[in-house]
């Protein structure tokens, strides 16, 4: 896998402009924007926090969502906005919910399955989801539909599949704007951690670093890379600069892993700090925090009982394999007398 560089306009300009058209619609908005603008807002906003790692644009874009909800809180696009947002932060129930009303007041049936797709995938219904997805790549074969087929087949462990779709989904980009292959190397880079093939995934973040260096969560991800692969120079380097610039807990962390690595005694005191964001950002939305904050205090946050809580919270919402595997190692961490007992027995 290999980019052709040149072809993307830079990524510092591409920031610059995002951030420029968040600036025009929010001056839109003071002289009494219409829907349209208002969701587009919404939109950047929510976009500029995924690449910036800032959790204050993301409540900004609710907030500027809410908005444009309440000039027409009826209606199918009002409702299926109110679906997107409730599936961003985890509340599935709900969004299901809204996407039938949606549905049934006139939605777009094919933005419906998008949606549907997502949901499905988020909660563990992998066999249903394939379907959609597989059917919007068919009738759409962009981007988007390749790249959420991608992250789909990656997480049912298709791996040669999933990295055939990954690169599928940037040979189908033909758009000079560097962000929305940032975003797809970002998920490729994941799924390749998350199957500890920790060379692919360093080779996809370099590629993702190459042509959107200001991209948090990639570098983010690198680190926790480099710290993997005992790297620790390279690690600390990649993740230093993010403690300050995101409002994400989750930089801490792994900037706490990389003390502890080290032997520096800083390591508790950073891992406190972000216990207590984790514990802030739980109190306003558990759902959308319950599985990061829960790998956290399994780990450097060492609190495995209260990752317990959290690893079962999550898994309420969505029965997927990673999250049952999240429970099994919270309830060993929390119990580990408890259940060599009940082995031994």
């Amino acid at each position: 896998m290999m980019l052709e560089r040149g072809r993307y306009t830079s990524g510092r300009i591409a920031l610059a402009n995002l951030s420029a058209s968040i600036d025009g619609l929010e001056r839109d908005r003071l002289e009494g924007a219409a829907f349209d603008s208002l969701l587009a807002l919404s939109k950047l906003l929510f976009l500029r926090g995924e690449l910036l790692g800032r959790i204050a644009d993301h409540d900004r874009a609710e907030s500027i969502a809410t908005e444009a909800v309440d000039l027409s809180p009826g209606s199918a696009r009002a409702l299926y906005l109110r679906a997107q947002i409730a599936g961003r932060f985890h509340c599935f129930a709900k969004a299901k919910a809204l996407l039938d009303q949606a549905l049934a007041s006139g939605h777009s049936k094919q933005e419906i399955d998008v949606e549907t797709a997502a949901l499905l995938q988020a909660t563990g219904h992998y066999d249903e989801a394939l379907v959609l997805r597989a059917e919007l790549a068919k009738h759409d074969p962009g981007i988007n539909t390749l790249g959420g087929l991608a992250t789909l087949l990656a997480e049912m462990d298709q791996w040669d599949a999933a990295e055939a779709c990954y690169s599928a989904a940037l040979d189908a980009y033909d758009g000079v704007s560097p962000i929305p292959c940032a975003q797809l190397l970002f998920e490729w880079g994941v799924s390749a951690m998350r199957r500890r093939d920790l060379d692919r995934a360093e080779a996809v973040f370099a590629e993702l670093d190459a042509i959107l260096p200001a991209h948090v969560p990639g570098r983010g991800h690198r680190a926790e890379v480099a710290l993997a692969r005992g790297e620790l120079d390279v690690a600390a380097a990649l993740i230093t600069p993010l403690v300050e610039s995101s409002d994400d807990p989750e930089y801490r962390a792994v900037y706490a892993e990389i003390l502890a690595a080290r032997g520096d005694s800083d390591a508790a005191t950073e891992a406190e700090l972000a216990a207590e964001a984790y514990e802030l950002l739980l109190m306003k939305r558990p759902e959308a925090y319950a599985d990061h904050a829960a790998a956290f205090f399994l780990g450097i946050g060492k609190r495995p009982k209260r990752a317990l809580v959290l690893a079962s919270a999550n898994l309420k919402l969505r029965d997927t394999p990673r999250s049952r595997k999240l429970v099994a190692k919270a309830q060993h961490a929390a119990h580990p007398v408890t259940l060599v007992h009940e082995v031994a027995t």
